[in-house]
């Protein structure tokens, strides 16, 4: 499974078509899924099928009877599956670019098993941080250089 990270800006056409990163591009794959955040960012995420299979399933596997019926019908509404074209661009849904705050850049941030699309603006905003404020959400995590298999 492909590990994203860095960071790349881009622009949308007059189509409103915004070009893959190439950096992202092959770890996306040939079709990936497009979805709306969940906890209130203002940013839309991209999963390569095989990193939205096991986010999905963790997400309903949480819940049962109703709503868990709830959730998948919710995760159904906020999702689509996404083929770039032959340039490797990929048209956002006016929803989603609402939801967003897309304009005419779009900020492409790779975390781990998903890259998210943020307004610069608003992922300014959102990730305001100083080095004390990294001292304090660092402070108790752990690190192992040893790898998951």
């Amino acid at each position: 499974m492909s590990s994203f990270g860095g960071k790349e800006i881009r622009k949308f056409d007059q189509a409103k078509r915004m070009p893959v990163p190439p950096k992202f591009k092959k770890g996306l794959g040939d079709s990936f899924i497009m979805m709306k955040s969940i906890h209130g960012e203002p940013c839309v995420m991209l999963f390569p099928e095989e990193a939205w299979e096991k986010f999905r399933n963790s997400i309903v596997r949480s819940a049962s009877g109703e709503r868990q019926a709830k959730l998948e019908r919710r995760l159904a509404d906020i999702t689509e599956t996404v083929i770039p074209d032959k340039s490797g661009r990929i048209t956002i849904k006016e929803e989603f670019m609402a939801h967003a705050k897309l304009q005419d850049e779009v900020l492409a941030v790779g975390l781990g098993n998903r890259v998210e699309l943020w307004n610069p603006d608003k992922w300014a905003e959102w990730n305001l941080v100083s080095d004390d404020d990294d001292a304090d959400l660092f402070k108790d995590v752990g690190y192992s250089d040893e790898v998951e298999s």
